[in-house]
């Protein structure tokens, strides 16, 4: 129809984002957001309203607060950083930049919902490596350079943290795939959306310097408080950055963004965020008897909580309680009866929910 991508008119997306449960609920667990708030020691005056009014300046002094948060781990340069309209920006320049019709990709399952869409919106190939249940749903490396070699030139995309699983694949385990994939002539992106509750030692921005078919994203939405602001960035190789810019979206970075970015990028917050999450995710998981709960990370805030009777939807038995989550059934490789928990900061209350759930199976 006048040149629209008949996939576009036809295609049922899974994004969880646009599938949000209207009831009315007391904790709010669905969205990905920091459950603990933005940091309470940040604060700005009037002089950050003042620019708006013309297009946004220079990005050096964003990308060199951020050059000096990994400075410890890596030497990062201007070049080899860009900014993008929150972590999906960031997939979605890399796609527009990678993705053509046929195209295999090798992923997991489950994952972002909103990457997969995506790549049906190119027409490619997805040949996702499935996260099993005999397994508690843990990753695999041997299956996932299984299922690389039988695709070399294959595009790859992992996003750690899992999502929904919240678990960690350790760094080792991640340089691996990269180092199989610069042999087969692959490119990987590593997803490090929830990267800030991760152990810091496992992020593989630390592989940046070392590896030319790498890209790692990292997002102001989760461990740093600030979803509103809709920042990312992308660090990868100069020439890999030189082309995401090209197909990036223009000033992707606003005035008032990048003021807040630079404000919090540094601080503490994340750090101490991770801590509270060590404390009360353990807490959470052992109060459960009926529930079941996936491979995941203590210090990552979202799990993967499931019941065994595929015909219970676990969302909608939540909602009865109060409880807001994201259903599993827009994943590849779960059903309805699987959620994805983000932890509450009123996690004594959360428990005495989930209590009450697990009382109604």
């Amino acid at each position: 129809m006048y040149g629209i991508r008949q996939v576009l008119l036809t295609q049922e997306r899974n994004d969880y984002s646009e599938h949000l449960s209207q009831a009315p609920f007391e904790l709010d667990c669905s969205m990905g957001s920091n459950p603990y708030g933005f940091c309470p020691d940040v604060h700005f005056d009037a002089t950050l309203y003042t620019d708006v009014v013309e297009y946004p300046h220079s990005d050096d002094d964003i990308k060199d607060a951020i050059i000096n948060r990994y400075k410890d781990v890596v030497k990062l340069t201007r070049d080899e950083i860009l900014l993008t309209c929150g972590s999906i920006g960031a997939i979605l320049t890399l796609n527009r930049m990678v993705l053509v019709p046929g195209k295999v990709i090798i992923g997991l399952a489950p994952q972002f919902t909103a990457v997969v869409d995506d790549f049906v919106t190119y027409e490619t190939v997805y040949r996702p490596v499935y996260l099993k249940k005999e397994n508690n749903y843990a990753f695999k490396l041997d299956d996932f350079l299984a299922a690389m070699k039988a695709n070399p030139g294959a595009y790859i995309y992992i996003d750690n943290p899992n999502n929904p699983t919240g678990q960690v694949i350790p760094l080792e385990q991640a340089e691996e795939i990269v180092k199989l994939a610069r042999e087969l002539d692959s490119f990987v992106v590593l997803d490090e959306a929830y990267g800030d509750y991760m152990p810091p030692a496992e992020s593989a921005v630390r592989l940046i310097d070392k590896y030319d078919n790498l890209a790692v994203m990292r997002t102001f939405s989760k461990g740093m408080g600030a979803a509103g602001i809709r920042l990312g960035y992308l660090l990868a190789n100069p020439v890999v950055i030189g082309a995401a810019a090209k197909v990036n979206v223009p000033y992707s970075k606003n005035e008032i963004a990048g003021r807040i970015a630079e404000a919090i990028i540094n601080c503490d917050w994340a750090g101490r965020c991770r801590e509270k999450v060590l404390i009360d995710k353990p807490r959470m998981l052992a109060s459960l008897d009926k529930l079941k709960y996936s491979e995941t990370c203590n210090s990552v805030p979202i799990t993967m909580l499931y019941t065994d009777d595929e015909s219970i939807d676990l969302c909608s038995l939540l909602e009865k309680v109060g409880i807001r989550a994201i259903t599993c059934d827009g994943y590849e490789g779960l059903g309805k009866n699987a959620v994805r928990l983000n932890i509450h900061k009123n996690i004594d209350r959360l428990i005495e929910l989930l209590k009450e759930a697990e009382a109604l199976l």
